[in-house]
């Protein structure tokens, strides 16, 4: 009895450090794969930046002229026959209703002047009794 006793607190000491270790090695392979998805993220986002600039440069006009003299593309202004007259239209129009609401809510909390003074114009020939 006592050397069985014996035996079972051997076995279950052995399987709790066994299974202690299982765990401690799960551990450091879960952060080895977390490791390796923030490189991934990091680079991933270094890319985005890489093309956000990309997309900006391509964009830019200076990088359109390099572009076009480098292929010998030569610009010149449309003749008179080429261009298409049309009526402008007012700004006032064009002004948004967001804007015109912004600009009435701002009014509410400007000073405005009592009174206000209209200059006098003076006649350079008047005489003086």
């Amino acid at each position: 009895m006592r050397l069985s006793k014996f035996t079972c607190i051997v076995f279950l000491v052995t399987m709790i450090t066994f299974l202690r270790t299982q765990q401690r090695v799960d551990a450091i392979l879960f952060s080895y794969d977390i490791k390796a998805k923030q490189k991934e993220i990091e680079k991933l986002l270094d890319q985005e930046r890489d093309l956000h600039y990309n997309i900006a440069r391509l964009k830019a006009p200076q990088y359109l002229e390099c572009i076009l003299e480098e292929n010998c593309v030569k610009m010149v202004m449309p003749e008179r026959w080429q261009l298409i007259e049309t009526d402008r239209v007012a700004k006032a129009d064009v002004e948004p209703k967001l804007v015109q609401l912004g600009r009435n809510f701002a009014a509410l909390f400007t000073l405005k002047s009592e009174a206000q003074a209209t200059p006098v114009k003076k006649m350079a020939n008047t005489k003086r009794k």
